[in-house]
């Protein structure tokens, strides 16, 4: 006899999944060789048995990445899956984001029935290839990228395969923190197996599976319960990306049309330009990810980011195209384009439902350092961090946070883990006066100056070069900047995603990233919100005066109440 639903109980072993992928995500970090294990880039996700998502260790835009990694295993590994194996995978053109992003995917047997599957993902500092790190806008097909793992099996049966795994060690600059990223996802996968059968044990099958069917037709219901909020019509957004011109040619067209009707989403990115001969293309899977994962913003937050919360969004997106690439297309460095198309479909939204959604903010730039050790071994690691949200309607933006498709939770790599290479961080901030004025003003730029203590190759990822724009009156925030100093000088480098440089031992790099726009008119901000802004040195007096109509008394640090009356009456009229 079927048991009556019980909502207590599937909140109950809701939660208990999410402990699972938990104890994976600390399983990666704990065990982890790199500083991407350490700080953001890594995610990990417990499926059902037939691949939907139903336990998030990660951001929106990792698990709807998931979703295309799961089809992929499914493809090739359906029926021949078995206790003990474990797949491992990179390819873009199956499912991967880029070939950096090392994703291993492990069945979960229970009884010698399949129930489930455990994903843990990481990205890695090196994946072969022309430039260290696998994600330079200069190759020109994926060949010169790296290594393309499709899905193949890491283990088969318990039994791990050490050619594979000396094959690929040995085409990486830095096998040893390779191979002991992979030994952690590894553990990662074997920790989230285990407490699955625990669980299992404990509500039995018939129960397990019906909350994770109750998961995914949550997401779906509560999805489409968003969407239907919006009144049916196209919502265009048009933009121009020129954050690659060398590579592009010059400024390129990106439109997308947000298609509304009744309870479905369509995002249309249908006259996307043809793929060029850079990695700057963005594979479907990303495309699709970073699209979809922008819509989350109107969706309840208990709903997982799973094929239910997919299967009302359709992206459409021609092949051959610069966000749908054919292979041998190379997509390493996708992530500055993808990311502007995220933040163009969250302000064809902000459209669709005025007054609920906020400006957009700023997402992973990045140093990448490379050089040789006293050994004579390379030493390579990435430095990943974030400026922050834009304003929003009711409230100022966030400083210092990722992205809300990227989980608004990654902060930047603490200067500590960085020690162990020949690097110091000598400055990390908040730039004053450069948040986007507004009623709500935006996240301030944040920079970071590393010097460097030998020689070595760089590559700066920016994701914008200039301040994002406002939203219902907001002002842009500041733009981003580069720049190189060694023997006294500083040099200005040129404004664009991707910048390789060779450093000597004493050179310094200064990273600013863009500021992130305002929301509403600036001179409608609250006085002692933009003093309190002043006291904590994230604006100046001048910048109060310039751009939101207030007065700071230079002796007493305090409004000028008066002053700031006469010069915002003089504004309005």
């Amino acid at each position: 006899m079927q048991r009556p639903f019980d909502p207590v109980l599937v909140e109950v072993i809701k939660n208990e999944i999410a402990a699972v992928t938990e104890e994976m995500t600390l399983t990666v970090y704990r065990t982890g060789r790199s500083g991407m294990c350490k700080v953001g880039d890594f995610a990990t996700a417990v499926c059902d048995r037939n691949g939907r998502i139903v336990g998030e260790g990660g951001s929106p835009y990792q698990m709807c990445v998931f979703i295309d990694t799961m089809n992929s295993i499914f493809t090739a590994y359906r029926d021949s899956l078995r206790p003990g194996d474990i797949i491992i995978a990179n390819d873009p053109y199956a499912g991967v984001s880029h070939m950096p992003d090392i994703t291993l995917i492990a069945p979960v047997f229970w009884r010698e029935q399949l129930i489930a599957f455990a994903i843990s993902y990481s990205h890695h500092t090196d994946i072969g290839g022309r430039f260290a790190g696998g994600i330079s806008s200069v190759c020109s097909e994926s060949f010169e990228e790296g290594v393309r793992i499709p899905p193949l099996k890491l283990y088969d049966g318990g039994n791990r395969n050490e050619a594979m795994l000396e094959a690929i060690a040995a085409n990486v600059r830095t096998p040893e923190e390779w191979v002991g990223d992979v030994d952690a996802k590894v553990a990662s996968c074997r920790r989230g197996a285990e407490q699955l059968n625990k669980l299992a044990d404990k509500y039995g099958l018939h129960q397990f599976e019906a909350t994770c069917d109750y998961l995914v037709d949550y997401s779906e219901r509560a999805t489409r319960s968003a969407i239907s909020q919006i009144p049916d019509g196209e919502y265009i957004q048009e933009s121009l990306f020129d954050e690659e011109t060398e590579v592009t040619g010059g400024p390129v067209p990106l439109k997308v049309i947000l298609r509304i009707q009744g309870d479905s989403a369509v995002i249309d990115l249908s006259s996307a330009p043809p793929q060029v001969k850079a990695s700057i293309n963005s594979p479907l899977v990303t495309t699709k990810a970073m699209a979809r994962a922008a819509m989350k913003a109107i969706v309840r937050p208990d709903a997982i980011a799973n094929i239910g919360f997919a299967r009302p969004i359709e992206v459409l997106v021609p092949p051959g195209t610069l966000l749908n690439p054919r292979y041998p297309a190379a997509v390493g460095g996708r992530a500055s384009l993808a990311m502007h198309v995220s933040n163009m479909v969250f302000r064809a939204l902000a459209k669709a439902v005025p007054g609920q959604l906020g400006s957009v903010g700023e997402g992973a730039d990045m140093l990448h350092f490379i050089c040789r050790g006293e050994d004579g071994r390379y030493l390579s690691f990435m430095d990943v961090f974030f400026g922050g949200w834009g304003g929003r309607p009711d409230r100022d933006g966030v400083d210092g946070a990722s992205p809300m498709a990227m989980g608004g939770a990654y902060g930047a790599m603490p200067a500590e883990v960085l020690e162990r290479y020949p690097v110091v961080v000598e400055g990390f901030g908040y730039v004053p006066d450069t948040e986007g004025a507004g009623k709500y003003r935006g996240a301030l730029s944040v920079y970071r100056q590393w010097r460097f203590r030998k020689p070595a190759e760089i590559l700066i990822r920016t994701i914008q070069v200039r301040g994002s724009e406002g939203l219902a009156g907001g002002s842009a925030g500041g733009d981003s900047m580069n720049l190189l100093k060694n023997d006294g000088a500083q040099t200005l480098l040129p404004p664009q995603a991707h910048v390789h440089l060779s450093v000597e031992a004493g050179d310094r790099i200064y990273h600013q990233v863009h500021g992130s726009g305002g929301y509403g008119i600036p001179a409608e901000r609250d006085p002692e919100l933009v003093l309190h802004d002043f006291r904590e040195g994230k604006i100046s007096a001048h910048g109060a005066r310039e751009r939101y109509a207030v007065v700071i008394d230079p002796e007493t640090f305090a409004v000028d109440t008066v002053a700031t009356q006469v010069l915002r009456s003089r504004q309005v009229h």
